[in-house]
């Protein structure tokens, strides 16, 4: 009898790498989580736990509908409000660094209510920088509808901007919705906006924010109270060096070039050079409506145009405000004119 020897042989089996999220990266500040794929973008959106941590996109992101794998949205890509019966924001805000680094986000598509925009919500701490919203299409029905960001709660967007239309109800704006003591700098849009009340071609309402050197180039329209060219309504915050040059078009009181509305706020080295028409009152080149308020060293020289009262070539109805070394050159047109034709010191 024959003894044979038996070998049982055990493989384990390793991993060559370790699962990694994302494109690469740990999140943390010396090592971004990297953002290169729309799957990537839809993975952050889909991971709130990570919404505080830090990431960089290292490419280009198509977001066509009409692409494999894409869609189109029916809330915000990061950040949505996940309960449409409530008046707020029910969700996890974005609190996180995101550096798009030179790079573009093109043809984001979302057809949905409110808090709509690549981010619904920001909240203190957030920074969004060097990123580029390309061709968007954002409809809402609702309230805070931006290319970038519905809802900016006290975060910093800086050196951003966007192209494509925006439309929706309340607080619409061209790159945000609402500015909230947040920060928005070195920034543009283009985009064609329209809306209801608090209407601009970058912010639709800033509240208590700040927005300096900044610009819009897109048409504006506004049903409702308050449109501008830049920001729809300003209350207690500073519009710096900033100016518009798209043509802006209101049904309602508190329509103006730069700005519809400022309240408790300044306005400083800023202008307009688009054409304004109003059928409401308080129509102005620069601002509609100024209440409690300053403008400095600011100009119109767009041409006016209104057929109700207070109707100006640099602002349109003042109350309790100061306006220093501004002036207007811009035709104006109307059935109750006031001209601030000549530099105010």
């Amino acid at each position: 009898m024959k003894h044979g020897i038996i070998l049982t042989v055990f493989l384990i089996f390793q991993p060559l790498t370790l699962f990694a999220e994302f494109s690469g990266g740990t999140g943390e500040p010396d090592a971004p989580y990297q953002i290169a794929t729309a799957d990537d973008l839809m993975l952050l959106g889909e991971t709130p736990e990570d919404y505080g941590k830090h990431f960089i996109m290292i490419a280009d992101i198509d977001l066509d509908p009409n692409l494999p794998g894409r869609k189109i949205f029916d809330k915000a890509v990061i950040a949505p409000d996940m309960d449409m019966d409530t008046g707020e924001h029910e969700g996890i805000p974005f609190a996180g660094v995101f550096d798009g680094n030179g790079h573009t986000i093109s043809h984001l598509t979302i057809v949905g209510d409110r808090y709509l925009g690549l981010f619904g919500k920001l909240d203190s701490g957030a920074n969004i920088s060097n990123l580029g919203m390309e061709a968007v299409d954002v409809n809402g029905t609702g309230y805070y509808a931006g290319a970038l960001v519905g809802y900016n709660y006290k975060g910093k967007i800086i050196e951003s901007y966007s192209t494509g239309t925006v439309t929706g109800d309340n607080r619409i704006g061209g790159l945000v919705g609402e500015n909230w003591h947040g920060r928005i700098a070195s920034s543009y849009s283009t985009i064609t906006v329209s809306g209801d009340r608090s209407v601009g071609g970058l912010v639709g309402r800033s509240l208590r924010g700040s927005i300096d050197t900044c610009f819009s180039t897109g048409t504006v329209t506004g049903t409702g109270e308050g449109v501008g060219g830049l920001v729809g309504v300003n209350i207690g915050g500073n519009i710096i060096s900033s100016y518009n040059t798209g043509s802006v078009t209101g049904t309602d009181k508190k329509v103006g070039g730069l700005v519809g509305g400022n309240s408790f706020g300044s306005i400083i080295s800023s202008c307009n050079t688009g054409t304004i028409s109003g059928t409401g009152t308080a129509v102005g080149g620069l601002v509609g409506y100024i209440y409690d308020s300053s403008i400095a060293a600011s100009y119109n020289t767009g041409t006016v145009t209104g057929i109700s009262e207070q109707v100006g070539g640099l602002v349109g109805y003042i109350w309790r405000s100061s306006i220093t070394t501004s002036y207007s050159t811009g035709e104006v047109l109307g059935s109750i004119v006031k001209y601030w034709g000549q530099p105010l010191d």
